[in-house]
């Protein structure tokens, strides 16, 4: 062992070859991690940052037009826009918060529902496809986002076609209006994501399949801050169908006109092929408000309406029918009774059962009167009298064939099937047997027995075609269907329509007030208790003395034709009072209208 110190050349020689050694093994470092990366991991990492630049967008589809008999355009779309943010665009969950709150800062709206928005939805939109914040924003705020995106990270604007219902309230419960899907409706339906259009009600709803169309698909190319630089069509969007419907909108906007603030419902039919030419709720409500948007608080305040402006009263609301539904119990006298348009029975005012005295609507009594005159006077005696020959089980069975009682089919939402009483049905709601009073309640129409607008005015186009039950019809190229037949011959057919024709043209008659010269018109009035008057005192009391809700509703089921051309015009007001006085200038209207170039 040397005692001599290394010399200094020997220490420069030792540090150059560790120096080397460490050189050696960073430059070995970095070979293998460029080997790793370009070579073992090339592919994977390609195809990340291929998906960072090249992204898969969905177009949206334009939704289908629809439009009236005429052609005329009943909802389209108009151009719009949408603000809408990417979450991969903004890194982390923190910067989209941020971003949505420099975005309400910029509106000046509230930010905590658009946070809420942006939680709820996020989990169900796909990576990098754009999740809708805000609709049908103003050219104006359009500019104002433009302007400051470079401080929005992930916020983006995308073309958002705006529905858009030109007559507005007219027709709104026939049309519907759309909004965005559901989480149901994002469940049932995989192809749907969030800030998709979808129908809500009405025709809207019921025929979303045909007007919602497909969506297209785009390659889109995107710069570090993702914005697009290039764009690419690799799947054209399909736009919806087109429908024409059988509504005749001017006919159904001067019918929403002439209703003014009452509220009820009109329906207009061609009873040869059962398309419906107009169908009218009203209160109503605007399409276009709904479509957009409503705030909670507006939502609120149309859901609690007293008038309820939701509701479809032509097709979801039933009403007792009033003395419109003797039409059926007459039919069914003809069906079982031999000889009875001869029969006659008086009327002193008044029909006694048991204990109990049962009213007729007029006081001192109509005299005697066969089938005809008590149709065409609507006397309460006679069908009291039929009834109870008839029994509840009869009167029933022939108002079930005659299509009451179970839903018409018409390709409308929330339709109901209202009501038609009989024994079995009382003893499962009540526990309590039939009794005799209440089939003479049944056949004036009153009592228990529950129908819609659209039920009434289908029995109706049954008593003019020769007894067709046809599914009342809203697609004008969908094909008459025939659902069954009024159990009624031909002969007793005619003799109940020739006793609405002397209602209308007779003296006494009860329709006088909708005779038009030069047409034949043949109809029956109704008028339905709300609630039992006691005593001949109420009774006698003028309608605007008794309160709104106490009111008896008003009916007028009618069919007008001039030789060539057929309608059926069924008018139910609300607490109107009386048939005649209050849905019968109505109907008149309404045939006036649609004869005005027949007319003498």
């Amino acid at each position: 062992m040397s005692i001599y110190p290394p010399s200094k050349e020997n220490q420069s020689s030792d540090r150059l070859k560790l120096l080397y050694l460490c050189i050696a093994i960073l430059f070995f470092v970095v070979v293998l991690r460029l080997w790793y990366i370009q070579i073992f991991k090339g592919e994977f990492y390609s195809k990340l940052s291929k998906k960072n630049r090249i992204r898969f967008e969905q177009i949206y589809a334009p939704r289908g037009i629809i439009l009236d008999r005429k052609g005329r355009i009943v909802a389209e779309n108009l151009p719009a826009y949408a603000v809408a943010i990417v979450r991969e665009d903004c890194k982390r969950n923190k910067a989209c918060n941020a971003s949505i709150a420099r975005l309400c800062k910029i509106l000046k709206i509230d930010f905590d529902s658009l946070k809420k928005r942006f939680d709820k939805d996020k989990k169900r939109v796909k990576p990098f496809d754009p999740l809708v914040l805000i609709r049908n924003i103003s050219f104006n705020l359009l500019c104002k986002i433009e302007t400051h995106l470079s401080l929005l990270p992930g916020i983006v604007i995308i073309p958002y076609p705006r529905r858009f219902y030109p007559y507005g309230m007219v027709g709104a419960h026939v049309i519907g209006y759309v909004g965005e899907p559901t989480k149901k409706d994002l469940q049932v339906d995989p192809s749907l994501t969030p800030g998709d259009v979808v129908g809500k009600s009405g025709v809207e709803l019921e025929f979303d399949h045909m007007l919602r169309g497909r969506k297209g698909e785009k390659q889109v190319e995107v710069n570090a801050q993702g914005r697009t630089l290039k764009e690419k069509i690799l799947k054209e969007p399909r736009c919806g169908k087109t429908i024409y419907l059988t509504l005749d909108m001017e006919l159904e906007r001067f019918i929403f006109e002439r209703m003014g603030k009452e509220r009820g419902a009109c329906i207009v039919m061609d009873p040869e092929e059962g398309g419906v030419i107009a169908l009218v709720s009203k209160p109503s409500y605007d399409s276009n408000q709904l479509s957009q948007g409503l705030s909670t608080r507006q939502w609120q305040l149309l859901l609690h309406n007293p008038g309820h402006p939701l509701q479809d009263r032509a097709v979801s609301s039933c009403y007792p029918p009033g003395s419109v539904f003797k039409l059926v119990v007459a039919g069914c006298g003809l069906l079982h009774i031999k000889g009875l348009p001869r029969r006659k029975v008086f009327c002193p005012g008044y029909y006694r059962l048991g204990n109990r005295i049962f009213r007729c609507w007029k006081k001192t009594g109509h005299g005697w009167m066969d089938l005809k005159e008590a149709i065409k006077q609507s006397c309460d005696v006679y069908f009291y009298k039929l009834g109870e020959e008839l029994g509840i089980d009869e009167i029933s069975s022939c108002a079930r064939a005659c299509g009451f009682g179970e839903k018409t089919h018409i390709k409308l939402p929330l339709e109901n099937s209202c009501l038609i009483p009989d024994r079995k049905w009382k003893m499962k709601r009540f526990h309590e047997p039939w009794q005799g009073g209440e089939t003479l309640n049944t056949a004036i129409g009153q009592g228990f027995v529950l129908v819609s607008p659209i039920q009434v005015a289908r029995f109706i186009c049954a008593l003019v075609n020769g007894g067709k039950i046809y599914l009342p019809r809203i697609l004008l190229n969908e094909r008459p269907t025939i659902e069954g037949e009024l159990p009624f011959t031909c002969k007793d057919l005619s003799i109940i329509k020739k006793a609405m024709i002397a209602a209308v043209r007779e003296r006494h008659g009860t329709a006088n007030i909708i005779n038009i010269p030069g047409l034949i018109i043949g109809a029956k009035t109704g008028t339905a208790q709300v609630i039992t008057l006691r005593s001949d005192e109420e009774r006698d009391k003028d309608i605007s003395e008794i309160p709104y809700r106490y009111r008896d509703h008003a009916w007028m089921a009618s069919f007008g034709s001039n030789g060539k051309k057929t309608y059926v015009v069924v008018v139910l007001i609300e607490h109107g009072g009386h048939g005649a006085s209050t849905a019968g200038p109505i109907v008149r209207d309404i045939y006036t209208y649609l004869f005005k170039k027949c007319i003498r």
